[in-house]
C-alpha cells in the first residue's frame, strides 16, 4: 500500500512539472520577466589586450583647418574574446597647443572568423618631439555576426612615433554580446 501512495503523489506532481514551461506568472497570467535570465544571455565579458599599429597620414580634405591631422591606422591585436584581430581606424587629430592634441576615431575590429565589432574612441595626447602618448575611452556599439548587438567600453592607453609611423596601445574594459 505504501508504494501505491507514493505513486499517487508522484504522478500528479510530474504532470504539474511537465505541464509548465518554467516561466513565472503573476495572478491573471501576467508573465514576470526575470532580468537575470535575460542578462545571462549577453553577459559582460572582460575585454582587454594589446594592439600594434601602422599609421598612414591622409591628405587634408578641402576646408580642413590647419590644426587638423587626418590618419588611417591599421591594427594587429590580441584581444580577449576576439583572439588575433585586425582593425582599421580613421582618426582625426586636432592640435590644441604645440604639445597637446585631442583625437577621435571610428574603428572596425575584425575577428579571425570575420565577425566585426564597431568602436568609437576619443581622447587626449601629449607629444614630445615625434613621440606621442595618448589615452581615452572607447565605446563599442554593434557589429556583424556575434557582435550585431554588442555594447561595452574600454579605456585605451598607448604611444605612437611619427618617425617610424608605428604605435601600440592596450585596452581594458567590458564587452557585452
Amino acid at each position: 500500500m505504501r508504494g501505491s501512495c507514493l505513486l499517487s503523489i508522484a504522478i500528479p506532481a510530474a504532470v504539474l512539472v511537465l505541464g509548465c514551461d518554467g516561466t513565472p506568472t503573476a495572478p491573471g497570467g501576467t508573465v514576470i520577466v526575470d532580468r537575470s535570465i535575460a542578462n545571462a544571455a549577453s553577459p559582460d565579458r572582460p575585454f582587454d589586450g594589446r594592439c600594434d599599429t601602422e599609421i598612414t597620414l591622409v591628405p587634408p580634405l578641402p576646408g580642413d583647418p590647419t590644426n587638423f591631422l587626418r590618419m588611417h591606422i591599421e591594427y594587429v591585436c590580441q584581444l580577449q574574446h576576439l583572439g588575433r584581430t585586425t582593425a582599421t581606424a580613421e582618426q582625426l587629430v586636432i592640435f590644441t597647443s604645440p604639445t597637446t592634441q585631442t583625437a577621435s576615431n571610428t574603428t572596425i575590429y575584425t575577428a579571425a572568423n570575420g565577425d566585426q565589432l564597431f568602436s568609437e574612441w576619443s581622447g587626449t595626447s601629449t607629444s614630445t618631439g615625434p613621440d606621442v602618448a595618448f589615452s581615452g575611452p572607447a565605446t563599442f556599439s554593434g557589429g556583424t555576426g556575434r557582435f550585431t548587438n554588442a555594447s561595452g567600453s574600454a579605456f585605451i592607453s598607448g604611444t605612437a612615433s611619427f618617425v617610424s609611423n608605428t604605435g601600440q596601445f592596450t585596452q581594458q574594459g567590458t564587452l557585452r554580446y
